[in-house]
């Protein structure tokens, strides 16, 4: 095994809880082309009763070698949705017991109000790793469990930087595959966030003129106070060789891709479902395809490119971020203890400071 992944196995070995005996995870998941140790992790202290791999992400290798060992579900988040697919998915696989959703996206936000009341085990609560999905589970009225999220840990992120820096990798490494470069032309990138940020410093270093697209003014305020010169969408889309959408929250809808500037290539850093509104562009536009992850839509004179149809390019090439993204699953892992440990507040919650702590000098005395 690579020695990266050796230490990784070590560092959860140090981190685990004590095994519970009657306690089932469910894990939404990525399947990259990695060892499965931090399923093993969760297997060492729980039962990992389902993983759900987020259909995007899923490495072949690694899905044969997960579903030898655990049971595996492919569903859709749309399909999730249903209260009744998610009561019958959950309850045929943890049928007593307690249970703890580990989630990824906010698969089971529109239906937590349900699952609290129908599943045959007791639902103890849900982590959270994601910003789509902290946003997914604030909207609810109510909470009829408790919900910690790690979307917004300081321990995230390093990750999210580096997700970033792994998008501009792979939007670089795809428009050379069709002999386009990005130097020489213009970029924006809808939303500043962490990843829109680290997207549009790895741009800045790279001497690509890059502008920003961001409606929250605060947001915005940090933008032009790191030299990016802000821009309204209509502009953007007209004259931007590059468009990079990192709001998680449709940065294009069916009206803007008529718009869009001749020969623009288009990269997301999320879902199509959360990023981009395409039924209408799909319909519309004549789309073909150019490599295996680049399609030319066109109509009327008018083309653009877009990537990985509409889905984050960065699992193209893995998405690589080193072993850092052992921090993120280990703040999983601790969120996971702090549930069972004592009976919390059916709201929002984070994992207390003291242990973000502990947590980051165990991790940099493995990898520091």
């Amino acid at each position: 095994m690579n020695p990266l992944f050796v230490k990784g196995s070590h560092f959860f070995e140090e981190i685990q809880p004590a095994q519970v005996s009657d306690l089932s995870l469910v894990v939404v998941t990525h399947l990259l082309d990695t060892p499965t140790i931090y399923l093993d992790c969760l297997q060492r202290f729980a039962s990992v009763a389902m993983v759900l791999p987020k259909p995007k992400s899923i490495s072949q290798r690694t899905l044969e070698n997960v579903d030898e060992r655990f049971p595996v579900v492919i569903k859709k988040r749309s399909q999730i949705t249903s209260s009744e697919v998610a009561v019958a998915t959950i309850n045929d696989h943890v049928p007593k017991g307690s249970v703890i959703i580990i989630d990824i996206g906010g698969y089971f936000a529109a239906t937590l109000p349900h699952l609290s009341q129908h599943l045959n085990a007791q639902l103890l609560g849900v982590v959270e790793v994601t910003e789509n999905g902290h946003q997914r589970y604030q909207s609810l009225e109510t909470l009829p469990v408790p919900v910690l999220s790690i979307a917004r840990s300081p321990l995230k992120g390093p990750e999210d930087y580096l997700t970033g820096q792994s998008i501009v990798y792979s939007a670089e490494a795809l428009m050379r595959e069709c002999h386009h470069i990005m130097n020489g032309g213009s970029a924006v990138v809808f939303g500043y966030g962490k990843i829109g940020r680290s997207i549009a410093k790895a741009l800045h270093t790279k001497n690509i003129n890059t502008k920003v697209v961001e409606i929250d003014p605060i947001r915005a305020i940090d933008a032009r106070a790191h030299g990016f010169d802000l821009i309204n969408k209509e502009d953007a889309l007209a004259s931007s060789d590059v468009i990079f959408c990192a709001t998680g929250n449709q940065s294009l809808n069916n009206h803007d891709f008529n718009r869009i500037k001749n020969g623009a290539f288009i990269f997301s850093v999320t879902s199509s479902d959360d990023e981009l509104e395409l039924s209408r562009a799909d319909a519309n536009f004549q789309v073909s395809h150019i490599t295996p992850h680049i399609s030319r839509y066109e109509r009327l004179g008018q083309y653009f490119y877009l990537a990985n149809r509409g889905d984050a390019i960065n699992f193209i090439h893995n998405a690589e971020v080193g072993p850092y993204i052992y921090l993120v699953q280990g703040e999983a892992i601790k969120a996971v203890n702090y549930l069972l440990s004592n009976e919390r507040e059916k709201k929002l919650i984070e994992l207390p400071s003291e242990e973000r702590r502990e947590l980051a000098e165990r991790w940099l005395a493995h990898f520091g």
